[in-house]
């Protein structure tokens, strides 16, 4: 019967239309710095190299935003280098030209800023348990993790990763999204690569399993290694600041479904990812799976993950945007098309789509994005450990002022708002439950000019820290003077 349910949900989708863009979705895009693959093109060696670094990174931004995105995953840890001032990891070669060298300024505090100036969400992403090849390693010299931390790392296959069930592993991987949860005005921590190695059985941590297993089979043992693991990261961020959200990447499978093809390259298998047990204890506020699958392996995973979430986190859907290329698939746009309607459809809280560069690569997809599907703003969904039953104050004393060279709207800020929302409607009701009144979904100040007498009304809406928005403040035009 199960078989049969799914064969006629993937037979449905092929129908799916575009639809109404929600009101509340995230729409977010992984920004790659390893290997400058998204960014940087080049290494800041010189001060005009750093402002050519700052002008693309600014670029990518402006492209970003106009697509109707409006959260970045930035990559700001990689294979035990960063992106920023750190006082426990050297910086990137690939930012600087030189592992240890600063590039003249902090990347992350600079995208954090020139996102949230666009409307962006900037959330840092770490790749949480590869510590890099030997190579790396080498040319990093002492300020590679295998040399500061010989004890917490494990080489295999010439590759270094921490090992996730050494004592140490989880604090140390913690002390990274402490600093950054510290000292950056960073909206979310991304955990990717958060599991064992592909090669899980010949993974070689047995002395570390013999030594600290406590009985347990070694299963059992590596997945409460990982859930330790993203329970201290989000331990660590929410005491410092709770409306951070804390999200993972794991394998687009959770498990598999009875009738689908076997394998072993699921979370509840070699990733040792319980992210169930994740979602059930809020250490995810949500989760993006990397869903890179064609037809069976996407469809039918995709309802299991948002029947997964239920009201303990919600899932956005990792779509591969990269498939599109020959060499990786040759998907056609219709294929990431029907993916985007079925998060629709089933519930997903919204996409990401890996990586930014395809964005660029494939104006079919950027015009799919921005002429249909994101062609309404959206609000990022609300936290949903948050309290909702608390009600964000609403704002007050909301002015319109007619002039010939633009429409001013008005209000005194609210309690507790970190930003705005604006809505307008060219009738005499505005309606903010309508996707397509939307029109700024971050405002700062407490005015926006529009164009003279583009529309006829407005609301105002406040949302504060935790992503939740107030009721509407609204103004109607005045009324029509009987000129007899």
């Amino acid at each position: 019967m199960r078989k049969f349910f799914l064969i006629i949900i993937l037979s449905w989708l092929t129908l799916l239309p575009i639809g109404a863009s929600p009101k509340f979705e995230m729409r977010a895009v992984w920004l790659t710095t390893n290997w400058g693959l998204d960014w940087p093109s080049q290494p800041a060696r010189t001060y005009t190299d750093m402002l050519q670094q700052q002008a693309e990174l600014c670029n990518l931004l402006d492209e970003v935003a106009s697509l109707g995105f409006n959260t970045i995953f930035f990559q700001a840890r990689i294979k035990g280098e960063v992106f920023y001032n750190s006082n426990i990891e050297p910086w990137s070669h690939i930012v600087s030209g030189e592992s240890g060298r600063s590039p003249g300024y902090d990347p992350l505090a600079f995208v954090i800023e020139e996102c949230h100036k666009r409307g962006l969400e900037c959330h840092a992403w770490f790749i949480t348990i590869p510590a890099g090849n030997t190579k790396q390693a080498k040319r990093q010299g002492p300020n590679s993790l295998p040399a500061r931390h010989p004890e917490m790392c494990i080489k295999f296959k010439n590759e270094w990763f921490i090992d996730p069930g050494h004592p140490h592993a989880a604090d140390y991987i913690a002390s990274i999204a402490e600093e950054v949860a510290h000292r950056y005005d960073i909206d979310g921590i991304h955990l990717d690569y958060i599991r064992y190695p592909g090669e899980y059985g010949n993974f070689p941590d047995n002395n570390t399993y013999n030594l600290y297993s406590e009985g347990e089979s070694l299963q059992q043992w590596r997945q409460d290694n990982i859930s330790h693991i993203v329970r201290t990261v989000c331990d660590v961020v929410k005491n410092i600041d709770d409306a951070i959200m804390v999200s993972t990447a794991p394998l687009g499978r959770y498990e598999i479904i009875d009738g689908l093809p076997p394998s072993d390259w699921v979370c509840t298998g070699s990733a040792a990812q319980d992210v169930a047990l994740w979602l059930e204890y809020a250490d995810n506020d949500f989760i993006v799976p990397m869903m890179y699958y064609p037809d069976v392996n996407y469809f039918p995973y995709l309802a299991q993950w948002v029947e997964l979430t239920n009201s303990n986190g919600y899932v956005v859907a990792g779509l591969g945007a990269y498939r599109m290329e020959k060499r990786e698939g040759n998907w056609s746009i219709e294929d990431l098309s029907h993916q985007i309607a079925a998060s629709r459809h089933y519930g997903a809280a919204g996409q990401a789509f890996f990586r930014l560069q395809h964005m660029r690569q494939f104006p079919d997809l950027a015009h799919l994005l921005a002429g249909n599907y994101y062609r309404n703003p959206a609000l990022i969904p609300p936290m949903p450990h948050a309290d909702l039953s608390i009600e964000t104050t609403p704002v007050e004393n909301i002015q319109l002022h007619r002039g010939a060279t633009g429409d001013t709207l008005v209000w005194q800020p609210a309690e507790g708002a970190i930003r705005y929302a604006v809505y307008a409607s060219v009738t005499d009701s505005v309606d903010i439950t309508d996707a397509s009144q939307l029109i700024y979904t971050w405002v700062t100040d407490t005015m926006v000019v529009f164009p003279p007498h583009q529309y006829a009304s407005f609301a105002v809406t406040a949302i504060d820290r935790y992503r939740r928005e107030s009721n509407p403040a609204k103004v109607n035009p005045p009324a029509k003077r009987n000129p007899f």
